[in-house]
């Protein structure tokens, strides 16, 4: 039997079983004891930057691992996602998912075969999982959120129709979109819930979704703007912790991929993917309308996904401080280049931090503030193209910082 169609098989039957893909329960999956601040065998103040490979191409059966989405959840178990492809664009795909659980942070350091050696938190990651088979088809552009009300975990993703990257081409908008959740820290998964008769041909993220301070959910994404015949982003959220969703009204300017984040006024600032910047799109109603939009000439951008997250805030004894990651220039679309991150301390309105995070080939990503306050970045790369393997890097505000603005 091929490695997708066993984890397929056996993975699939542990889900709707109600248990984990190796049949055993993780006690810190049942455990209410929150995350702490730090984790042993780390100084403050100090640099940290830890990356390692995550997904790569040909392990496991898979031919390419594309997508990549972050989130930690409630009790701070750090979820990756992608997309585990046969090929291209709408050839058979499956989602699917690695967990590493929040056990008191790192090890303290070991020195082991002459090199001094930490596990833990971020480093050690349990066996990849199956989260949704595609059968034959596509499951595509995962953006889940985690609902801080009860530690839900809420999967946004799209499952295409048609069998091929040519019939992919043919009827773009053909699928549905779907939601999934999960009550014990991405163990198990719920069978998912059609919600395209309710918010049409959404293309969710990809990345990630998020939850305001009034408890709505948003997902980002975008769709088929009928009235003129292109892209256009926008939302879907939910005010009854996911049960139904509504469509919010799409921007004027073509656009598709996108990334959102509540301000500390409560306005929804919407990234997306469209010209040789960024597009942004502001909303007062929780993304229901957008009353400006505008280029972002501070964020050149080559045509590919962004990652937008919020770090932390003022009014929880922070900086109000957003945190974003692209390719930042404004070349052609094959241009997919030395990924950078950029810090800003003003909502958005200026980018004066960055520091770039790899030379050389890189594309998608998403960022998630991990639960000893480090970020964490997962990412496309690769030594020849950006689509060889997806890497996982651990850094904290200090490395972003220490230099200023690098490049």
């Amino acid at each position: 039997m091929h490695r997708r169609e066993f984890l397929s098989a056996v993975t699939t039957a542990g889900v709707l079983a109600g248990c984990s893909p190796t049949g055993r329960t993780h006690p810190e999956d049942s455990s209410s004891n929150p995350p702490s601040t730090q984790s042993p065998g780390e100084k403050r103040g100090e640099e940290l930057f830890r990356r390692q490979d995550l997904f790569i191409s040909g392990i496991d059966g898979v031919n390419i691992y594309r997508i990549p989405s972050l989130i930690v959840s409630s009790k701070g178990t750090i979820l990756a996602f992608c997309e585990a492809r046969d090929g291209d664009d709408g050839d058979p795909t499956d989602l699917v998912l690695k967990r590493s659980r929040y056990d008191d942070g790192l090890s303290v350091p070991r020195r082991l075969n002459g090199y001094e050696r930490i596990f833990g938190y971020g480093i050690n990651w349990e066996p990849m999982q199956l989260v949704l088979s595609g059968e034959g088809k596509a499951i595509t552009n995962p953006c889940p959120l985690v609902d801080r009300d009860d530690g839900t975990i809420v999967m946004c993703c799209r499952r295409l129709l048609g069998s091929s990257l040519a019939e992919h081409l043919k009827a773009p908008w053909n699928g549905r979109t779907l939601v999934l959740k999960s009550t014990d820290n991405g163990v198990t998964w719920s069978r998912p819930l059609d919600i395209t008769p309710s918010v049409g041909a959404f293309i969710p993220g990809p990345g990630v979704g998020i939850q305001l301070q009034s408890g709505r959910l948003v997902i980002p994404g975008y769709d088929n703007d009928t009235r003129v015949g292109r892209r256009a982003s926008h939302v879907i959220y939910s005010d009854d912790r996911g049960r139904t969703w509504r469509a919010g009204a799409k921007v004027q300017k073509e656009t598709n991929e996108s990334q959102v984040v509540e301000l500390v006024d409560g306005t929804l600032m919407l990234n997306m993917r469209g010209g040789r910047y960024r597009n942004v799109a502001l909303s007062r109603d929780g993304g229901q309308s957008w009353y400006e939009e505008f280029e972002d000439e501070t964020l050149p951008d080559p045509r590919c996904q962004a990652s937008l997250l919020r770090y932390s805030t003022a009014a929880a004894g922070g900086e109000n401080r957003l945190l974003f990651a692209n390719i930042p220039n404004s070349g052609p679309f094959v241009d997919r280049n030395d990924l950078t991150l950029r810090l800003s301390n003003d909502e958005g309105q200026s980018w004066p931090v960055s520091r770039r995070v790899h030379d050389g080939p890189t594309a998608y990503s998403c960022l998630s503030v991990l639960a000893d306050g480090t970020i964490g970045l997962l990412y496309e790369t690769g030594a020849v193209h950006p689509y060889e393997r997806i890497k996982f890097v651990r850094f904290n505000l200090e490395w972003l910082t220490s230099a200023g603005t690098k490049s």
